[in-house]
């Protein structure tokens, strides 16, 4: 029973660091997240959305220190009530959400309820944009993970076990480290969380043998180390990005469509509601069937037009960008040139009336260097007219602005503002505001990472 104990130990502990860590490392994306959950047509806790970064953090941070504690074996009744609380509530998170898209694909359309209007979540968000799971495939993962957190929890309870000996220390950090690179070599492509692995767990053995067993304290080790981790990701930009604008990528290849890249596209039906004229009856059919049996034929059947709606029947292959479409001011469409561009910066700023204007100076100098050098830069925002014209005047901003959907530009960088550096469309560099060097210091490295 202690070998069975020490093993689910292990494997949740480990999953535990791994998934908060990557959420540490983009804790702005699962804020966005968090905001499709509180929607009101969702969950409907509208009232908690100006706090989604606070309680983001909390929830990472808290996630990464009970991983951490689970190994170590320290407050085993506390940590492992509060593991199994945050896994049977991310269970009925998952179903409930899943539940959602179910509701959706079976809606029918009639005169009273024309539309579907409930929000969806569409990935979970548990393991951020590294591995987009939907909510039914996490609400699986969960019922795995369930499994081994139980026989955690009724072990804590019945006191069986304890912090660790220090040859449990060494048998179960060699472990977890084995699992913990399981994940970020074949799954995240990130070395990192095996690093942070062993600098957390190694901390709180530094503290237990210079300090004594004293708990408390090696919590607030790791609880330091994870907090000036998610500061320095929060005040700059994520170590690892798993997005589609991440530095290497094309973004024009990534617009690409499954024909145009000659792969299979997601299949849709519509789904007719045909009435018999005779007799009342109603029935349902799709599209194919409809064509192959030749149903119009038939002039007793007669299709109930506002109860048509399109159902998707096989997934395929949908581009990783699909919303980057810039214009400028007067509406033209200006991505096509922008993506030739040899050399282009953007200024990304999702909200622009909520910027951080103090780096602005700095940003207004770098892009008269820039554009003095031969290269682009424009701003990029989901304002035109009387916002963009204000903040150009106040600002002194010597560079074009251009309109894009902001759900797009939280994507493109999780700073507002944030720097994109652009080569024939290809992504080669990007910075916080707080980051940006000086425009020569950054041309001594042709502008690379």
């Amino acid at each position: 029973m202690k070998i069975l104990t020490t093993i689910c130990r292990i494997l949740v502990g480990s999953l535990f660091i791994v998934s908060g860590l990557i959420k540490v490392n983009d804790v702005i994306g699962f804020g966005y997240k968090l905001e499709e959950y509180f929607a009101e047509s969702a969950l409907n806790f509208p009232g908690l959305e100006p706090y989604v970064i606070p309680i983001a953090i909390f929830i990472v941070v808290g996630e990464v220190l009970l991983g951490v504690a689970l190994l170590l074996g320290a407050w085993p009744k506390l940590t492992t009530s509060l593991i199994l609380f945050m896994t049977v509530f991310f269970l009925w998170l998952t179903n409930y959400t899943a539940s959602c898209i179910d509701r959706r694909e079976a809606f029918k359309p009639t005169t009273e309820t024309p539309e579907f209007t409930d929000t969806c979540v569409e990935t979970c968000g548990c393991f951020g944009d590294a591995i987009p799971l939907e909510p039914r495939q996490s609400f699986y993962k969960d019922v795995v993970l369930l499994i081994f957190v139980i026989p955690v929890f009724f072990a804590a309870w019945r006191s069986k076990f304890k912090l660790n000996t220090w040859k449990e220390d060494a048998i179960i950090l060699a472990a977890s480290v084995v699992v913990v690179a399981g994940f970020s070599i074949k799954m995240l492509d990130w070395m990192f969380p095996i690093y942070f692995t062993i600098i957390a767990y190694g901390l709180a053995l530094l503290v237990k043998k210079f300090l004594g067993e004293k708990v408390w304290l090696m919590a607030l080790v790791v609880l330091g180390v994870t907090s000036y981790l998610q500061c320095y990701t929060y005040q700059h930009l994520p170590l690892k990005d798993y997005r589609a604008y991440a530095i290497g990528n094309n973004i024009l290849e990534k617009t690409k469509s499954a024909e145009e890249l000659g792969l299979d596209p997601p299949k849709y039906v519509s789904m007719y509601t045909l009435k018999n004229l005779n007799t009342g009856e109603v029935k349902e059919i799709d599209s194919d069937a409809y064509l192959t049996q030749r149903v119009w034929e038939d002039k007793s059947w007669e299709i109930q037009k506002d109860k048509t709606y399109k159902k998707k029947i096989s997934d395929g292959y949908e581009p990783k960008i699909k919303d980057f479409n810039p214009t400028n001011q007067d509406g033209e469409e200006v991505r096509a040139q922008l993506l030739s561009e040899p050399r282009v910066f953007l200024m990304v700023s999702k909200m622009p009336e909520k910027m951080e204007t103090k780096y602005l100076p700095q940003i207004a100098a770098f892009s008269k260097e820039a554009q003095a050098d031969g290269a682009k830069f424009y701003a990029i925002t989901p304002a035109s007219g009387e916002v963009v014209e204000q903040l150009r005047f106040q600002h002194q901003l010597p560079f074009d602005f251009l309109i894009n959907d902001m759900t797009e530009l939280k994507i493109i960088i999780r700073d507002n503002p944030g720097i994109v550096y652009l080569e024939n469309g290809v992504v080669v560099n990007m910075w916080a505001d707080n980051d940006l060097p000086a425009y020569n210091e950054a041309k001594q490295n042709n502008f690379r990472p």
